[in-house]
């Protein structure tokens, strides 16, 4: 079976299709556009969240969270699909291991965003992550939408099963407890890509659980949904917004169009800051990347999917080395503790559909080893890239 990406494909089909009327947001008030009841819960990924100077008050305000020799702790959670069983094995492992930490920010994209609620809430949602990792087939949470529907509106696949796993698994008490760590000053941040205005949003999921309320619940399903919605694979996520006082809706897709992985804009200085507000306590940044990083070579056949299939994994392996390297020198430039972990160049286990519980539970196992073992984390992205040795 061909990788999820060759689906893009079909994006030759779509745009010969006519498309279908939008109430989108007008161009000149793309960047003024707010959600409807609700107030501060985003920010544009290439700008400082408005509310930094607060969020690093409530750190230095909540003592439990910052006076242990662990320091403060960010974990970072990249998209992957599938090998999103890679992190949550890893989790588990670390949970295991006897040192796996509070997070006070944890991000996450794609299906990083998926796994980054549980991970922030700690190592008791260990179990749910296996199961939503290791048990759920490719019809548990996407089915082939009619052909007609595949091209002539905005997604191949129809994702209504997955929104119901978000429903069982993102539950009224999932999100109190996201909005009581958040009252703690820690943050739980999730990316997707505004599609209309091509920019990435950061979404504070801990300011919108503050509401209590079902459209909060159901905001909070969207973002995740629209994190992991692969472009023409998925249908975009639609949420309302408000501009100049009319309703209008944004197209979200996956963060990672975006980026691969993120943790903060690199134009916030967080060592600098967090000093002006007192806390003092060292930096951990740990990124957990959901795929291999190095290149493997491969027999490409002169038509336009196997073209298509292999420049697509070039650009988002490249995009994530990309990613990588400019979170690790802003790390370094800010004195943070850097820490990586990825799947092994080794990995070559076959699938046999876009989610196949064979494959991430044999993944699920790799992380959990990995995070057990004697060197789980590195602490540079990978200086060679080529393949492995055999």
């Amino acid at each position: 079976m061909r990788r999820p990406l060759c689906l893009l494909l079909f994006v030759l089909l779509i745009v010969m299709a006519g498309c279908a009327a939008r109430n989108q947001v007008p161009l000149p008030l793309q960047a003024h556009a707010d959600i409807l009841g609700f107030t501060n819960i985003r920010h544009y990924g290439d700008t400082p969240p408005d509310d930094i100077d607060k969020m690093l008050t409530n750190w230095t305000q909540q003592a439990q969270l910052l006076d242990s020799a662990e320091g403060v702790n960010f974990l970072s959670l990249s998209g992957g699909g599938a090998n999103g069983a890679f992190g949550a094995g890893f989790l588990s492992g670390w949970t295991a291991n006897g040192d796996r930490p509070t997070f006070h920010y944890v991000t996450g994209v794609s299906t990083g965003a998926l796994i980054a609620p549980f991970a922030f809430l700690g190592p008791k949602y260990d179990t749910t992550l296996k199961h939503l990792f290791t048990t759920f087939h490719t019809e548990d949470l996407v089915v082939p939408s009619t052909m007609g529907a595949g091209i002539f509106n905005d997604g191949y696949y129809d994702t209504t099963p997955f929104r119901k796993a978000l429903n069982t698994y993102i539950t009224p008490e999932v999100i109190k407890e996201i909005a009581k760590a958040h009252r703690q000053g820690r943050r739980l941040i999730i990316g997707t890509t505004n599609l209309d205005a091509m920019r990435p949003v950061y979404w504070n999921i801990g300011a919108i659980a503050q509401y209590n309320t079902k459209a909060a619940a159901q905001l909070i399903h969207d973002i995740i949904l629209a994190s992991a919605s692969v472009p023409v694979a998925f249908p975009p996520v639609y949420i309302t917004v408000r501009a100049h006082g009319k309703a209008y809706d944004e197209m979200h897709v996956d963060g990672g169009v975006s980026n691969q992985v993120f943790t903060y804009p690199a134009g916030i200085h967080i060592q600098e800051m967090l000093g002006k507000v007192g806390i003092k306590q060292k930096i951990n940044l740990y990124v957990i990347r959901n795929n291999t990083l190095h290149s493997q070579g491969k027999r490409i056949e002169p038509n336009v999917l196997d073209i298509a299939e292999r420049s697509m994994d070039g650009l988002i392996r490249n995009q994530s080395i990309g990613d990588l390297y400019r979170i690790y020198y802003t790390a370094k430039r800010d004195g943070l503790d850097f820490h990586l972990a990825y799947i092994p160049p080794t990995w070559d286990e076959p699938f046999t559909e876009l989610f196949d519980p064979a494959y991430m539970s044999k993944l699920f196992k790799l992380g959990r080893n990995m995070a057990i073992g004697p060197s789980p984390w590195q602490k540079t992205p990978p200086e060679n890239l080529g393949p492995a040795a055999k």
